[in-house]
Order: C-alpha cells, then structure tokens, then sequence
C-alpha cells in the first residue's frame, strides 16, 4: 500500500496537511505535518510532497539506530519515536524531503528532537478522506519509484526549493493561559505614529460576547473609533481579526476580516477575505491586530512568531500588490509569507481600494485598503509555525470530516466546483436579476458570451482553493490569444463578470479577465469601480458629463477600452474623469449635481453588487438593510435565488414552502434576511466561509457550526447562545451606524428598483416591495418601526443596554445629525420616475 500522489489536480487548499496534524499530534500545525505542499508562485500551482515509498528506501539504510526506521505490514517506512535520537540522517537521504526533523522537547530518544514520515496512518491516511480533488489516493501496486521520480522532477522547477528545503523545524503550541482553545489568545496593537507594538492577552470577554472577526471588530468601533473621525485620518483604527474556526480543519475556514470606519460610505466598514492570509495570522500566535495611527513614511508589518518589526516600505510604495509580494517574499527570504497589500489605489485614497491577500484573493468592499493607505501601510506580511490547540481533537476530526464530506454530496457541488461564482451567470441572467447598463435591465443579451460555460472552455487553466476548502471555486484564467494575450487572472467571480461585464455592456471576455487582473495588482473593488464607469457612461449619455468633463474618452456602453484606461486613472486619480469616479458613484453625484445622483445606485453609500431586488424581493431587502451599505452578503438570501426547496425545507421549515423559495413573493422574505444576517454574523466572526456549507449548499446551519466551535474551542454553545451573539454582533453594527445619523430613512433603494418595474426575464413587470417587508423586518427585530433603530428592551435581551444609553446621549446633543450632514454620499434618488429606461 502506498500514496499515489497526481500534482496536477492539487488545489492547494492544505486539507491534507490540517487534517494530518491533527490525527497525529492532536493540534493544527503544517510544520508537524507528514505530507506538506509546496506552492510554485510562478506558475500558481502545488506540490504534494510525502513518503513515495521509493524502492531503495535510503532512509532505512542510513539510519544508526538498529530499529528506529523499518518498514510495516503496509509497506510504509515508519519511526519508532523511542528510539530516533535526531541524527538526521535520514532526512538527508530523502531526495524529496519527506522526512524532515523537529526540534521538540520530551521527543525522541535523547527528548530533544525527532524525525517525521508518513506511516499511512494505519491503513486508513486522512490525507485521502479529504482530498477532493483526488490529488491524494491510495494504490496497491508498486510504482513507488515512478511516484518519487515524478515527484523529484517537479521540485527541482520550483524556484524556491533551496530556501523551503531547511530540515530542522520547530513548532510549539500558540496555547498561553487562555481558557479557550481554536484561539491563539493574544493580539497586536501596532502604533504606527510612534513605532509601539505591545502584545497584549485577548480579553475573555471579548470571545464570550462577540467570538471573534468582524464581532470583536465592531466592539472595538464602538468603544475606540467615535463618529466623529474622519475614516481617513490617523484616529480610525485599522482591525484584522481572524475568527475562532480561521486556521482549522472546518471546511472554508481561511477567512479573515478587516474592520475599519469606511472611507467610502463614512460608517461602519468591514471586508472579507479567503486565501491563508487569516491561517498564517493564528498560526504566527495572533488572533487579531489593530492598526493605530498614521507612520511618517511608508511602512509594512513583518511578523514571523514572536519576531515582530515595522519596516521601511519606501521601497515597494507605488508598486502594484503582485510585485510587492513577489519582493517581499524575497527580501525576508521566505518564500511561504502570507501577505495582505494594497496597490496604488490605496495608496492614493480610492475610496473603495480594496486590500490584496494571499494567494491573490481580496478584501475588496468597503474601501480599506483607503484606509491602510492613509495610515502608509504598504502591507502585512506573516510567517506562523505555531501550532493551534483544540479543545476535543477526536470531536474535530469527527465534526470536520462530516462538514467536508455533507459538502462534497450536495447537489450543487459538481456545478458549484467546477465554475465557481460564475456558474450562476446564465441563471440569473435568465431570472432578470443580472444587472445589465447601470441597472436599467436586468438581463443581458450577450450573457452567453461571459458565461461560465464560455470562460472554462475557453480561459480555464486549473483549480485553486482557499485553506481547508473541498470547493475549490478559484481557478486560474488565461487569455491565450488576441489583444489580451498574455493576460492571467484568479478569482474571475460573477461580481466582476457583470460588474466589468453586463453593468456596462462589455461582452468581450478577454478584456474582463484583463481588467480583472489590472484590478487585483491595482488593488481596486471591482463592484464599486465598475459601477462608478457604468454610472458615468450614463451620464455622458446623458449629457451631465460634458465632452470635457470625459477628459478625451469615448464613454459609451461597450467600450471596453475606455473602461481599461478608466481603471488605471481612477488608481492613480489622473485628470478630472479619475478623481471623480475614484471618489465613488454616491460621492461624485453629491459633487456633481445636475441631477447625477439619479443614476448613482447605491445604498448608504456604497454601490448595489450584482443583483436586483426586482428579480428577487430577499435581495432588494438585504441591500436596503446591510449595516455597511448596499451588500449581498451580509444577509446572503440564496434559498430564493436557486429554487432549492429540499434544502430550504430542511432548514428553515416545509410551512415556509413554496414561498421562501419563490424570488417574486415577498412572505418569509424578511425572516430569511433577518436570520441570513444574524448567521452571518457568526460565520464572519467564527472564520468559515459563505460560499461553502454555511449559506451556499445549505449545509452548516446553527447546529452544525455550534457543533464545530464547541469541539474546537470548548465554548460549550448552545443555539440559542449563539444566536444571541449573533443578534448583538448585528445591533452593534447598526447602534454604530445610527451615531452617524443613520436611521431607517436610508434603508432606501434606488428608484430604479422600487418604481421602474422590471423589462427583463422571468421578473418582468415586477419591482421591489421594500417598504412592505421593511415593516416586517423591524418587527422581527424588535427595532423602533418608526426610527429603525434598536430599542431598549432589545438591547437588554442582548446584554448590551450601556449601548443603549450612550447612543440615547448622542442622539440628544443632536451630534448624529450634525455627522449625517458630513457623510459625503448623495442620497439614493426614490423620487419622481423620470427617463424609466
């Protein structure tokens, strides 16, 4: 019996590696791993490397020790601990470096040190239960050789080899005096003004009431940031916060928030982002860092353990977020950091720059990256060994492995896997719910020419994943031919293909793959930068921006060279046309007046994303009602987005059948939006994703993510617990929101989406219902019907009635509405119809 190990299917995503540390030493930790992976940046593609069980077995020759290496019944080559005293020898032997040395007391021995393989785990290696992509099998025959050989060549390719190939490791849990596990139970306050870091324990309460992410980050708004500041001077604080489940075998669990004061809509700011940027930061033994102050010159944080120093980033400052890693990773001589960038666009104030993290995912929403450039922080870049305790290892194992495995047997995951986002395309093109020339129709009648059909026949190079992830959603894009040749890109998402694509009638695919790109190294939220060029094609349409005013670019619908240039001069705000529309849609219809704000669509804000309320009522809602402006993933209503009636029978109840499901019915819709954002809230403050289990494919529900904290953690939740945090993790963010004057007079839509009813697919002649389910969602919050806004008595029940008193207080010095004045945005235009398309 040996590993067959097939690199080419490989995603990266490390189940493996995570799930193998923790059979065998009862703690997440990649260094202590038998198998490892090792990524080729050049080419974005991994490396399984593990014992090929090759035909001379060296390791067992050279072993001193009579006894400490031999082969078992299965064939495997293992180590007998007791008897290893560290000499190494072995490791040197093996070609591939399947066998590496640690330095950890009490083993082997000499109890100082001891070597680790892969010993097949029995019979039964988890390294196969978990690998989706089929990377990892088992065979019984005895091409052990070839498989080594196969493997030798491919490292020998990787640029970085050498530097990877250290054999002495160490590793040493990141468990202090904290009572609970899954956290590392420290963070970072780094005072970029004065060069202070100081390490600090995580506060008990913070986890109990608010379990960590984007929870504990809006607990910090509240009691540091007042709404006062200006999000783009030195007194925001910048917030990184990986949640209790980031860094764990839990399937999706590489996200990681970034909470901040947002620059572009002036309250409440958060972004999410996958990747193993949020691993490395708990595995480095942090949970969260905050960003305080503004440093005289550019700067990034390096952080490798317990070694931590702000360095110059004067060097890098101006280059885009590829290059910037590329040379960080060589200048730390670590070709495993795991970084968070922003590009140009941060570092010029675009008010929706978003921030770059490993491997090429973004933080996009919200603007943040702004907020990283106003305080000069080029980047953040980690390097963790530490391992991750958990509280019941043979309890993880057990809840993890189902999660993975209830995935991997859902209906939607062959569809979901294979595409991705973009998979939805076609449907929601045919549902009118595809936002098509700045939200006038809501199909597309080139939608075929940007579908996911198209883009994985034509541009598909390989599957990528985020850390612990069986979707593998990501993949690799190539523009192989023609004007964009050349053009490589990851993270192509349904966002961008209508928001690069249909919002401004573009249906050249290579030109949005090439935009894509142009985005992610500029560090640009393609939502809001397709948006603001769609906003402005209409206006040149209609004769609010003059000829001048276009600074010499042809702004029609289709143009896509003009959107190429656009991307580059909002990034850099050259001429009049960039720093306007670097500045937002909301925000340059407020400066330009002339009846601009008509075609702003926007909430609180920041631009509507890729769907319209018309074609399906939950959404119009969820957008209304997003505690950081208009947003599909706060809320994430997805029952009624694909018709799935088994699973939203088994969740929310077969007596919400058949109108939960139906996109044009209104009843239950305000249920569905109330609880998608109080479960929202737990999956972005416990570090999973969205896109798995937890909303897509209906999976992990309340129950099942209670069962994975409290196995990891020994929070000992129940339901109804959780649900609370959940509740007061959104009421904060609202009670945050309304010391800025905001009330339920902006849970508004356009007018485009509640007046004009709709011309396209399946909800022509329908419009958004909002103010019916308004109603109803208050109700269902027990929030003020008439101001929208928590009341006593809820923020008693949630345990938080001093937030109560102190946005009473503010609100009668009459400072929220002075601060209302100050926002910056035009106000979403509900009036008259005029000019309907």
């Amino acid at each position: 019996m040996r590993l067959e190990i097939s690199p080419e299917k490989c995603t990266g995503c490390q189940a493996c590696v995570v799930f193998c540390s923790l059979k065998q030493e009862g703690e997440v930790n990649p260094e202590l791993a038998r198998i490892h992976v090792w990524e080729d940046h050049s080419e974005i593609s991994f490396l399984p490397i593990t014992c090929a069980i090759c035909d001379d077995k060296p390791c067992v020759e050279v072993c001193p020790e009579q006894g400490a290496i031999s082969v078992n019944n299965l064939g495997a080559v293992v180590i007998d601990e007791s008897l290893c005293t560290g000499c190494s020898k072995c490791v040197d032997a093996c070609q591939i470096g399947a066998i590496q040395l640690h330095l950890l007391p009490g083993r082997g021995k000499l109890g100082k040190a001891v070597v680790l393989k892969c010993d097949l785990c029995d019979g039964d290696p988890w390294c196969v239960k978990v690998c989706q992509p089929g990377a990892i099998t088992i065979s019984d025959d005895d091409g052990g050789q070839v498989t080594h050989d196969k493997l030798l060549t491919k490292l020998g390719k990787i640029p970085e080899r050498q530097i990877r190939s250290t054999k002495i490791k160490t590793a040493e849990s990141t468990k202090e005096d904290f009572p609970y596990q899954g956290y590392a139970g420290k963070y970072l306050r780094v005072d970029l003004s004065s060069g202070e870091i100081k390490t600090l324990p995580l506060p008990v309460e913070w986890v109990e009431n608010y379990l960590g992410g984007n929870g504990i980050g809006v607990k910090i708004l509240w009691d540091e940031v007042p709404a006062a500041v200006d999000p783009l001077e030195s007194d925001n604080k910048l917030i990184v916060s990986a949640g209790p489940l980031c860094g764990s075998p839990v399937p999706n669990s590489g996200r990681v928030e970034f909470i901040a004061k947002s620059p572009l809509t002036n309250i409440y700011g958060d972004s999410n982002a996958g990747g193993h940027f949020g691993p490395e930061l708990k595995h480095a033994g942090y949970d969260l860092i905050i960003f305080e102050g503004r440093s005289p010159k550019p700067v990034y944080l390096y952080l490798i353990d317990e070694k931590i120093e702000i360095r110059s980033a004067e060097h890098i400052w101006g280059l885009g977020t590829f290059e910037t890693e590329n040379q960080l990773r060589d200048e730390t001589n670590q070709p495993d950091l795991k970084t968070a960038i922003i590009g140009p666009a941060g570092e010029n104030l675009v008010r929706y720059a978003g921030i770059q993290v490993t491997s090429r995912r973004s933080a996009a929403r919200s603007g943040l990256g702004a907020v990283m450039g106003s305080k000069n922080l080029k980047a953040i870049a980690i390097r963790g060994t530490k391992s991750l305790q958990v509280a019941d290892p043979e309890r993880t194992l057990e809840v993890t492995l189902k999660h993975h495995l209830a995935i991997r047997e859902n209906e939607f995951f062959p569809g979901a896997s294979k595409f991705g986002t973009p998979g939805i395309v076609a449907l929601m093109d045919y549902m009118g719910r595809f936002p098509t020339q700045n939200h006038r129709y809501g199909s597309f009648e080139n939608f075929d020419e940007i579908s996911a059909d198209t883009l994985h026949e034509q541009h598909f190079i390989r599957d990528i994943s985020c850390y612990s992830c069986p979707v593998g959603c990501d993949k690799v894009y190539a523009v192989k031919e023609g004007e964009f040749a050349g053009s490589l890109s990851t993270s192509v998402e349904y966002e961008t293909l209508n928001s690069l694509g249909a919002r401004v009638c573009n249906a050249n695919l290579p030109s949005i793959i090439k935009a894509n790109e142009i985005c992610d190294d500029l560090g640009i939220d393609t939502i809001s930068v397709g948006s603001a060029i769609a906003f402005a094609m209409e206006l040149a349409e209609k004769k609010i921006l003059s000829t001048e005013d276009c600074d010499g670019l042809e702004l029609v619908w289709g143009n896509y060279h003009t959107m190429l240039q656009l991307l580059e001069r909002i990034a850099y705000r050259k001429g009049y046309l960039g720093d306007l529309l670097a500045e937002g849609a909301a925000r340059a219809a407020k400066r330009l007046g002339k009846g601009a704000e008509r075609y702003a669509m926007h909430v609180k804000g920041q631009d509507i994303p890729s769907q319209d309320g018309r074609a399906q009522q939950s959404m119009g809602l969820a957008h209304a009602t997003s505690s950081r402006g208009a947003d599909h993933l706060k809320a994430f209503p997805v029952a009624d987005e694909t018709g799935y009636p088994g699973g939203a029978g088994a969740r929310y109840g077969e007596d919400k059948l058949p109108e939960l499901v139906d996109p044009l019915e209104t009843k239950y819709k305000a249920f569905l939006v109330k609880d998608g954002e109080d479960y929202g809230a737990i999956v972005d403050s416990s570090g999973n994703c969205k896109s798995g289990g937890t909303f897509v494919m209906l999976e992990i529900y309340w129950q099942e993510q209670c069962d994975a904290l409290n196995a990891i953690t020994g929070l000992s939740l129940s339901v109804e617990e959780l649900k609370r945090i959940g509740e007061r993790i959104y009421n904060l963010q609202r009670c945050y929101n309304a010391l800025h004057g905001i009330d339920k007079s902006d849970d508004v839509l356009p007018w485009r989406m509640t007046k004009v009813p709709s011309p396209s697919g399946n909800a022509k002649g329908s419009v958004c219902h909002l103010s019916e389910m308004l109603e109803e969602y208050y109700t269902l919050r027990d929030w003020n019907t008439e101001t929208g806004l928590p009341n006593e008595r809820k923020l008693q029940y949630l345990g938080i009635d001093e937030v109560f008193n102190q946005l009473k207080d503010a609100i009668e010095t009459g400072e929220p509405q002075e601060l209302r004045s100050r926002l910056g945005w035009a106000r979403p235009y509900d009036g008259e119809v005029v000019d309907p398309l």
